[in-house]
């Protein structure tokens, strides 16, 4: 057996669908299939009962933690050897919310490649869950999320920003200079997606004040949204972080009681030395104040 064989095995059997494991490995759907057949003939045991849904044989179930420590630890034989090496080197994936490159992030991977030439960095975009499912699987190194609830206590977090709601609307919609959420939600709300925390610290923050979460547009980009309401095509929900354009005015929701947070986020278990590099320079940049 190979050992992308089983990190492929370890993928579907965290995603439940070998398309997004397939998505998450950056690999075709065909060769993941491909590989797990070989595998699953080496063994002479099959590791997924497929139908119209995937689950685990079994023999799968019993052999999924053995693989996993299998990993985990080539993992450790990579980061030991690293450690000793002059120059810090290897692959560093992180993964971020879509729709948002804070200045501080994008110093550090366009800075990467004079300060840490050894270091190669692999970026991908996802929603909340995704990228917390990634740090779990150990598919993602480190993870830049919007949240608004607590976190597992399987990450280390570093905190980079908490903000109020705040409701972006052209003049010709009116808001008092704080609004409630009910008297938001007399327009068209436009907000975030879901996975993103300041769509779920609107969501929470209306579940605290007894009334529906209404949306009536979403889109993954503050730009677009702040289109749209510059445009009269309702109120933007969004961070009081984000600077509102000229011919937009920005009030604070009064009854927003849940804020929405940025963090940063990796796994509890020691890091490769390149992560170690990454990490760090990503909280220095983002940290609170920078």
């Amino acid at each position: 057996m190979e050992v992308h064989q089983l990190r492929y095995f370890a993928a579907v059997a965290a995603e439940g669908s070998f398309t997004a494991a397939a998505a998450r490995l950056h690999v075709s759907q065909s060769g993941v299939s491909t590989q797990l057949a070989k595998l699953e003939r080496e063994l002479g045991q099959r590791l997924f009962i497929r139908g119209r849904t995937l689950g685990l044989t079994p023999a799968g179930r019993a052999i999924l933690p053995l693989a996993r420590e299998a990993l985990a630890g080539l993992d450790a034989i990579a980061r030991t050897a690293a450690a000793f090496a002059d120059t810090v080197r290897g692959p560093v994936r992180v993964g971020m919310v879509p729709g948002y490159t804070p200045p501080g992030f994008l110093d550090v991977v366009a800075g990467l490649g004079r300060t840490d030439p050894g270091i190669t960095l692999r970026v991908n975009e996802g929603d909340v869950a995704e990228l917390q499912h990634g740090i779990l699987d150990r598919t993602l190194d480190i993870a830049l999320i919007g949240y608004a609830g607590p976190l597992r206590a399987d990450f280390v977090h570093h905190l980079v920003s908490e903000e109020e709601l705040h409701a972006f609307a052209a003049p010709g919609i009116a808001l008092g200079p704080s609004p409630r959420l009910a008297e938001v939600q007399r327009h068209p709300v436009l907000c975030l997606p879901p996975g993103s925390g300041i769509r779920a610290a609107y969501e929470q923050s209306c579940a605290r004040a007894g009334i529906e979460a209404r949306i009536d547009m979403e889109a993954s980009s503050p730009l677009t949204l702040l289109g749209l309401a510059g445009r009269g095509g309702g109120v933007a929900v969004l961070p009081s972080a984000i600077a509102a354009p000229e011919g937009i005015t920005a009030a604070p929701i009064e009854d927003a009681h849940v804020h929405a947070r940025l963090g940063l986020i990796s796994h509890h278990e020691q890091l490769a030395p390149a992560v170690r590099v990454v990490l760090g320079k990503l909280v220095e940049a983002l940290s609170p104040g920078r």
